[in-house]
């Protein structure tokens, strides 16, 4: 079973009495289920798969604690967090995390699936999507049809997405990557914050235009993989969908395109702290300067954030070793 099928089936098992009051007052649903929901304002949170989900859950007290923002991204932070109080108390998509290569993010991934499938149901997406293939357009369709937030739009879109592939929001004036809702295991794919590569057609696109073609995606180290990609634009943003299959009818003939060669990438010498000690090729990272660890595939700020973890108390972020059953030493 897939992770979009775990969460259509997480979806599905709860009453449509439920569902509607979901998608159409979150937190007031889950007060009435018995849960405590609390907003805390200094709250920030990694969780989601992009990173955008400022929340957390405690299962075991039955509660939410969640950062007050506008409407669109509240409501998907308290049905992400609802979301992993229903993916504790499921045994199938438990066993299925853990046989996941990399189980934390998969888990996030599901719990923003199953948030993006509460607030936009299979109704609304049929309504706006009819006959797949999908489209950039229909992203940014969705978006004005709903109460939800762009990227929830995008992640609830992949869901019609009937290849290996991505729907993928940018920035146009940063020009960097605001949510990559991936699906499939693609090899190179899109990652939040991460530049979108100057030579790549969505650099390049105007507010109102919409393309077809083909194109790529690049690691910041220079692996590249090849994709189809429908897109189309706004003053602040691209809205898009990447797919390793010709969905639009693009072409007739489909060539693979090589990788770039190892030698044209920029080589670093390097000794990580997992025990990895060589050449690192590839660009570095655009936050620490430094690069990314072939072994573990970190640079140094994504190595120093695994060092801590939050106080279940005060929420502030310290050193691992200063917690005690998750208390820092300034709360105990």
């Amino acid at each position: 079973m897939t992770r979009k099928q775990h969460a259509t089936r997480i979806v599905g098992a709860l009453s449509p009495e439920l569902r509607a009051e979901l998608q159409r007052a979150p937190l007031v649903a889950m007060t009435t289920e018995g849960l405590v929901v609390r907003a805390v304002r200094a709250l920030s949170s990694s969780r989601g798969a992009g990173g955008m989900c400022d929340g957390m859950s405690f299962s075991e007290h039955g509660t939410v604690l969640y950062a007050p923002t506008d409407s669109r991204r509240q409501n998907f932070t308290l049905l992400h967090e609802y979301a992993h109080l229903l993916v504790e108390n499921d045994d199938q998509a438990m066993i299925w995390l853990a046989d996941r290569e990399d189980p934390k993010t998969e888990l996030e991934r599901l719990c923003d699936d199953i948030a993006a499938g509460l607030l936009i149901p299979e109704e609304l997406l049929t309504s706006i999507v009819g006959t797949p293939p999908i489209t950039g357009q229909h992203l940014l369709d969705l978006f004005v049809a709903s109460e939800a937030s762009q990227i929830v739009c995008a992640i609830a879109l992949a869901r019609r997405l009937t290849c290996t592939g991505a729907v993928l929001l940018t920035d146009r004036l940063s020009n960097t990557v605001v949510h990559a809702a991936l699906v499939g295991e693609p090899g190179v794919y899109p990652a939040s914050r991460q530049p979108v590569p100057s030579d790549h057609p969505l650099a390049r696109i105007r507010p109102r235009q919409q393309i077809i073609t083909k194109s790529f995606w690049s690691t910041p180290w220079g692996t590249r993989s090849y994709y189809y990609l429908n897109a189309t634009a706004t003053e602040k943003r691209t809205y898009s969908v990447l797919a390793e299959v010709d969905l639009w009818g693009l072409s007739n003939l489909h060539l693979d395109t090589p990788e770039l060669p190892s030698s044209t990438r920029t080589t670093r010498t390097i000794t990580c702290s997992c025990g990895y000690s060589g050449n690192a090729a590839g660009f570095p990272c655009t936050e620490c300067g430094k690069p990314f660890c072939p072994r573990c595939q970190r640079c140094d700020c994504e190595r120093r954030a695994s060092l801590t973890d939050r106080c279940t108390i005060c929420f502030v972020s310290v050193p691992r070793r200063d917690l005690v059953e998750g208390i820092c030493s300034n709360c105990r």
